[in-house]
Protein backbone atom coordinates (compact mmCIF):
# COMPACT_ATOMS: atom_id res chain seq x y z
CA UNK A 1 0.00 0.00 0.00
CA UNK A 2 2.55 2.36 1.28
CA UNK A 3 4.82 2.02 -2.59
CA UNK A 4 1.22 2.66 -4.42
CA UNK A 5 0.64 5.47 -2.31
CA UNK A 6 4.34 6.85 -3.63
CA UNK A 7 3.91 6.08 -7.29
CA UNK A 8 0.50 8.10 -7.03
CA UNK A 9 2.31 10.65 -5.85
CA UNK A 10 5.34 10.72 -8.47
CA UNK A 11 2.51 10.53 -11.35
CA UNK A 12 0.74 12.99 -10.09
CA UNK A 13 3.95 15.09 -9.79
CA UNK A 14 4.99 14.14 -12.82
CA UNK A 15 1.73 15.05 -14.46
CA UNK A 16 1.45 18.81 -13.24
CA UNK A 17 4.68 19.59 -14.33
CA UNK A 18 3.19 19.64 -18.06
CA UNK A 19 2.16 22.98 -18.40
CA UNK A 20 0.42 24.34 -21.70
CA UNK A 21 2.33 23.94 -24.72
CA UNK A 22 4.24 26.69 -26.06
CA UNK A 23 5.22 26.81 -30.04
CA UNK A 24 9.25 26.08 -30.35
CA UNK A 25 10.43 29.07 -32.02
CA UNK A 26 8.91 31.14 -28.32
CA UNK A 27 10.45 29.19 -26.29
CA UNK A 28 12.95 31.33 -24.10
CA UNK A 29 16.37 30.02 -22.90
CA UNK A 30 16.49 28.80 -19.46
CA UNK A 31 13.31 28.69 -18.53
CA UNK A 32 11.04 25.86 -17.69
CA UNK A 33 8.58 25.45 -20.84
CA UNK A 34 6.26 22.61 -22.05
CA UNK A 35 6.86 21.72 -26.01
CA UNK A 36 4.70 19.40 -28.25
CA UNK A 37 5.75 18.46 -31.58
CA UNK A 38 6.52 15.22 -33.67
CA UNK A 39 9.89 13.14 -33.49
CA UNK A 40 11.25 13.59 -36.98
CA UNK A 41 14.83 12.30 -36.06
CA UNK A 42 16.62 10.26 -33.44
CA UNK A 43 19.93 12.07 -33.16
CA UNK A 44 22.04 10.20 -30.59
CA UNK A 45 20.90 7.55 -27.91
CA UNK A 46 19.82 10.34 -26.21
CA UNK A 47 18.83 12.99 -28.12
CA UNK A 48 15.90 13.25 -30.53
CA UNK A 49 14.78 15.98 -32.77
CA UNK A 50 11.46 17.09 -32.52
CA UNK A 51 9.35 19.64 -35.08
CA UNK A 52 6.13 21.70 -34.56
CA UNK A 53 4.77 24.24 -36.68
CA UNK A 54 7.10 26.87 -35.58
CA UNK A 55 10.34 25.22 -35.73
CA UNK A 56 12.58 22.48 -34.28
CA UNK A 57 14.54 22.00 -31.56
CA UNK A 58 16.87 19.00 -30.69
CA UNK A 59 15.72 17.10 -27.22
CA UNK A 60 18.25 16.05 -25.06
CA UNK A 61 16.99 13.01 -22.23
CA UNK A 62 20.50 11.96 -21.35
CA UNK A 63 22.06 9.72 -19.63
CA UNK A 64 18.42 8.02 -20.15
CA UNK A 65 18.00 6.13 -23.42
CA UNK A 66 15.35 7.43 -26.33
CA UNK A 67 11.52 6.57 -24.73
CA UNK A 68 10.35 7.08 -28.62
CA UNK A 69 10.14 6.33 -32.38
CA UNK A 70 10.56 8.69 -35.04
CA UNK A 71 6.99 9.92 -36.37
CA UNK A 72 5.52 10.06 -33.08
CA UNK A 73 3.69 12.66 -31.27
CA UNK A 74 5.14 13.64 -27.60
CA UNK A 75 4.91 16.41 -25.35
CA UNK A 76 7.80 17.63 -23.30
CA UNK A 77 9.02 19.79 -20.18
CA UNK A 78 11.83 20.90 -19.59
CA UNK A 79 14.30 24.21 -20.16
CA UNK A 80 15.66 25.02 -23.70
CA UNK A 81 19.65 25.67 -22.40
CA UNK A 82 22.09 28.72 -23.20
CA UNK A 83 24.30 28.20 -26.52
CA UNK A 84 24.56 27.75 -30.01
CA UNK A 85 22.55 25.69 -31.06
CA UNK A 86 20.58 25.24 -27.97
CA UNK A 87 19.18 21.77 -26.80
CA UNK A 88 16.25 21.32 -25.01
CA UNK A 89 16.73 19.22 -22.16
CA UNK A 90 13.68 16.91 -21.42
CA UNK A 91 12.87 16.37 -17.32
CA UNK A 92 9.19 14.99 -18.51
CA UNK A 93 7.76 13.69 -21.55
CA UNK A 94 3.92 12.35 -22.49
CA UNK A 95 3.38 10.24 -25.39
CA UNK A 96 -0.04 10.22 -26.93
CA UNK A 97 -1.38 7.32 -25.28
CA UNK A 98 -0.71 9.61 -22.19
CA UNK A 99 2.22 7.49 -20.46
CA UNK A 100 4.87 9.26 -19.26
CA UNK A 101 8.63 9.04 -18.62
CA UNK A 102 10.67 11.42 -16.11
CA UNK A 103 14.69 12.27 -16.67
CA UNK A 104 17.29 12.12 -14.36
CA UNK A 105 20.07 13.86 -15.35
CA UNK A 106 23.64 13.51 -13.96
CA UNK A 107 24.01 17.40 -12.96
CA UNK A 108 20.65 17.48 -11.59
Amino acid sequence: MIRSAAMAAVLLSASAAFAAPIPIHKAPRGQPVTLTGKVTRITDSDAFRLKDESGVVTVYVGPNDIPVEVGEEVTVTGALEEGFPPEFVARALRREDGSEVSFRHDWA
